[in-house]
């Protein structure tokens, strides 16, 4: 990924016994360091790596050098988003293509999709995939808690963690829920944490809902940072008990203004910004990262304090600073050259002491990644009829209620509810006009394709049936339907395309969008991706959903990450009780 330090090299080119290979001439330096803006400066390369930074650097120009002329412009390091999920909808080489030009030098994955389909075997794939990128990207070994009893086969033993952790390029254990170690006492979790302190790398955390006492024991294990604030008192809680506290602004959530109660009262440097993801419409209209620390410095951050929460506040927490961070001799050349420090547009990308991207554009091609056919037929899942989704009478309870799923404002917490579905001929079907649905999950690991039907409201579709394999935390199938034939329609074109998201209408397909890549990722072109899920949201809106963001809420039904009740192939897992229930009281 990287070419080792040449210390000669560094040292003939600092003390002039050779020229540089770049000089970034006369910026004003960020200097993350000391957190003071430093003008006339400039940065000498050698290779991948800075050899000088100084006041005049004139020594090191020689006939092949290249320079470039800062002319008072600031010279500041690269971003680095240290909580990404790139495992997302778009194939990595279209995702660099957007990111790199907005200053992404570094980027640290989660894993979890590659780990739910393919185990220890999707974080090899990955490090194939990425080994050629013209930016640093590391990887977190997922610690793969799921709902889904089928995910078992796959999950990542210590055992394989410490062959993992024969990769520099995988730096830590991923984003490990607390309630497996803290409230069920995990032995697999625990050991992936031991092992992980043993390799001396970082575990990182997700502790939403955890407090007080449970937030200490989740500290006291080794966890080192936690994404999951959503409130100023949550920040200063993760910072007092000694987590870094990464700020979300990304797809997921954006919660940077819960950190401006606190400027000026406490010391910001274990704040960390990150996306925790993008999707394809924002990362086109807002580019990745930049738009992020602009928004800071809008909101009234100052631009240096802003800058180093993607830059050195990351490096230092991952135990990257020897090698990026801050722009220093023997730290890798990774520069943003910015028109001044209030405006966070980078007019140049420098990564590894070469020019990436100039004015917005990529200057370098973005190589190919590779996609074996193990990771683009993993759909492993039966035909399944319409009767498949019959739920017969005798399921609900001498009332004719039964269990629902009830999604909540704003399309992520779900919580436990009853409804009556309407009676048919000895069976129980969905009422649109109550908002009553059928609810499909699917395993498509073991290729048995063990399956769930429940109900859900909240969903707010008319007419038809939309399912997905983008399922976050298991590999499976999910679908909603207001009936059985258009929901089995779209569980067997998924299957049939062997990954993506289906909306069928009376037996026609409305809108599909593939993700073959596992389930989970599409081949298409960003432009096109990105229209065919703004698409997706019209299509719902017109068959009567009001959610805000439909693919994301159908996408979280099967995460352990987002309470209080959630679909497995074997019924309803609920939080706080921690059982599998079926439809019946």
């Amino acid at each position: 990924m990287e070419s080792g330090l040449d210390m000669q090299l560094l040292m003939d080119t600092a003390l002039g016994r050779r020229p540089a290979d770049l000089v970034v001439r006369n910026g004003t330096l960020m200097d993350v360091y000391t957190g003071r803006m430093l003008p006339g400066r400039s940065v000498a390369v050698a290779g991948e790596w800075i050899a000088h930074v100084g006041p005049d650097l004139g020594y090191a120009v020689g006939p092949e050098t290249r320079v470039i002329e800062a002319d008072g412009r600031v010279i500041c390091p690269g971003f680095i988003d240290a909580h990404t999920h790139l495992i997302n909808y778009f194939n990595i080489p279209e995702f660099l293509s957007y990111a790199i030009p907005s200053g992404a030098t570094c980027l640290i994955a989660e894993l979890e999709c590659y780990g739910f389909i393919l185990g220890a075997e999707g974080v090899r794939i990955f490090l194939e995939q990425t080994e050629a990128s013209p930016v640093k990207i590391y990887t977190l070994v997922p610690p793969m808690v799921s709902l889904s009893p089928a995910a078992e086969s796959l999950m990542i033993t210590p055992e394989q963690l410490a062959g993992l952790f024969e990769d520099p390029r995988v730096i830590g254990l991923g984003e490990s829920f607390w309630q497996a170690p803290i409230l069920q006492s995990d032995p697999r979790i625990l050991g992936l944490i031991r092992e992980t302190h043993k390799a001396g790398r970082s575990v990182q955390g997700h502790a939403a809902g955890a407090f007080d006492r449970k937030l200490a024991a989740y500290a006291a294990i080794g966890v080192e940072s936690c994404h999951e604030a959503i409130s100023t008192e949550d920040v200063l809680n993760r910072l007092e008990m000694g987590f870094y506290a990464m700020i979300r602004e990304g797809d997921i959530r954006r919660d940077l203004e819960i950190i401006l109660p606190l400027r000026d009262k406490i010391d910001f440097r274990r704040v960390i910004l990150v996306t925790d993801g993008t999707n394809p419409g924002l990362l086109i209209q807002k580019g990745y990262l930049k738009d992020v620390v602009q928004k800071a410095v809008d909101l009234g951050i100052d631009p240096m304090e802003a800058v180093r929460m993607v830059t050195l506040n990351p490096a230092e927490h991952l135990g990257l600073d020897k090698l990026t961070g801050g722009i220093a001799p023997g730290r890798h050349a990774d520069l943003l050259i910015l028109p001044d420090p209030r405006t966070i547009r980078p007019q140049w990308v420098i990564s590894k002491g070469r020019v990436v991207a100039e004015e917005g554009r990529m200057t370098v091609p973005v190589p190919e990644a590779h996609y074996p056919d193990r990771l683009m037929n993993t759909v492993r899942a039966p035909v399944v009829s319409p009767s498949a989704m019959a739920v017969t009478e005798s399921c609900a309870d001498r009332e004719g209620m039964v269990r629902t799923l009830d999604i909540q404002p704003g399309g992520l917490v779900a919580r436990e509810g009853r409804a009556r579905p309407r009676p048919v001929s000895g069976y129980l079907a969905a009422d649109p006009a109550e908002d009553l649905l059928k609810v499909f999950f699917m395993e498509r690991i073991s290729g048995r394709g063990e399956a769930f039907v429940g109900f859900v409201r909240g969903w707010g579709q008319k007419r038809g049936a939309v399912a997905t394999t983008l399922c976050w935390d298991t590999g499976g199938i999910i679908g909603i339907g207001e009936n059985d034939e258009d929901l089995a329609a779209a569980v067997n074109r998924l299957t049939a395309i062997q990954g993506g998201t289906v909306i069928v209408v009376d037996g026609e397909p409305k809108l599909e969008i593939p993700l073959r890549a596992g389930g989970y990722v599409s081949e298409l072109k960003m432009p096109e991706l990105a229209g065919r899920l703004l698409r997706f949201q019209e299509v719902m809106a017109s068959l009567g959903t009001g959610l805000d963001f439909a693919h994301l809420t159908l996408s979280v039904l099967t995460t352990p990450a987002i309470p209080f009740i959630r679909l497995t192939e074997k019924g309803y897992y609920r939080f706080r009780e921690g059982d599998i229930v079926r439809l019946g009281s």
